[in-house]
């Protein structure tokens, strides 16, 4: 199996469960990660990322973050890829995380530009770098231009990137849709490209193997279902279950990371009206209100997602 059929599907960024004092609850995230394979993902239509954004990565501690690591790894023993999330502000502290990861048969790490000293694209670069020479593991490189000033690697520092040896991945969303079309363009047949533009439909056509989503974590048939659509080019049919549950998801993902700092606060609540409960958000993430539960429990509801539990 090469890496384009590899690195395919749903990539799925994992909640971390917290306890009620906020220490990790590992029992639970293996839990999840059984949940999701019984739902039916595996090799093929769907990636695990373990410690990203929506895993609340930045509030975790080193020690923790690799727990977390190791947790879903172990789980997920081979049957599923598992992406580990390793992003950092510091260097060394990327480099110890990637080492972990690889120690422990993680598939790949995921890797973007360092943040909070704005960093140059050739800062960005001799990271990318520093960090292959580190360790024989895949990279997954994530363009997170949002995150500040010259983090967008844009077209040419992505076709650089792709020169570093062990970058074997990309996970891509551009703040110009005409760049985000030309990487698509010259590189989907270069390395598997995972959409995290919400242009699943888009970025298949134009040759990604896969996209970033939030929804299948709470109705994973939802995900399993559009991943079929698109490999089969059934798109309209793709289009059909967008409309339904992803563009609601993600209008409300974007509501409360309006309220709070941490994607968390969205899938977590969505989570516990299903039935499955992740514990609190650690701080400084805020609980959503109860009118943004409510919203969250009505829309689950209307779209008709198993589960829902009533108020």
């Amino acid at each position: 199996m090469n890496a384009h059929e590899r690195m395919c599907g749903n990539l799925i960024p994992l909640p971390t469960p917290f306890q009620d004092d906020l220490s990790l609850d590992l029992d639970a995230l293996r839990q999840f990660v059984r949940r999701m394979l019984g739902a039916g993902y595996r090799t093929g239509n769907g990636v695990l990322l373990a410690g990203g954004a929506g895993g609340e990565f930045a509030s975790l501690r080193t020690r923790e973050r690799q727990q977390v690591a190791e947790a879903v790894v172990g789980e997920a023993a081979g049957s599923i890829p598992v992406v580990v999330g390793v992003q950092d502000t510091s260097e060394a502290r990327v480099i110890e995380l990637t080492r972990f990861s690889q120690s422990i048969g993680a598939d790949a790490v995921q890797i973007g530009a360092p943040y909070y000293d704005p960093p140059t694209v050739d800062d960005i670069l001799d990271h990318l770098k520093r960090i292959s020479d580190a360790a024989s593991i895949p990279l997954m490189y994530y363009n997170t231009w949002w995150t500040g000033q010259n983090a967008d690697l844009g077209y040419e520092g992505v076709a650089r990137a792709l020169e570093v040896a062990n970058v074997q991945s990309l996970k891509w969303s551009s703040r110009s849709h005409w760049t985000y079309e030309l990487v698509l363009r010259d590189f989907a047949k270069r390395l598997p490209i995972m959409d995290n533009q919400l242009c699943e439909v888009y970025s298949h056509m134009m040759g990604a193997t896969g996209f970033v989503s939030h929804p299948p974590l709470v109705w994973p048939e939802y995900g399993i279902q559009l991943c079929e659509c698109l490999q089969e080019h059934r798109y309209d049919d793709a289009l059909d279950w967008i409309r339904r549950f992803r563009i609601p998801y993600q209008a409300l993902l974007y509501k409360a990371c309006n309220y709070t700092c941490s994607e968390a606060g969205m899938d977590k609540t969505a989570l516990k009206i299903v039935g499955c409960p992740l514990g609190p958000e650690r701080p400084p993430a805020r609980p959503l209100p109860l009118e943004y539960q409510q919203e969250i429990q009505q829309m689950l509801h209307q779209v008709g997602v198993p589960g829902v539990l009533s108020s």
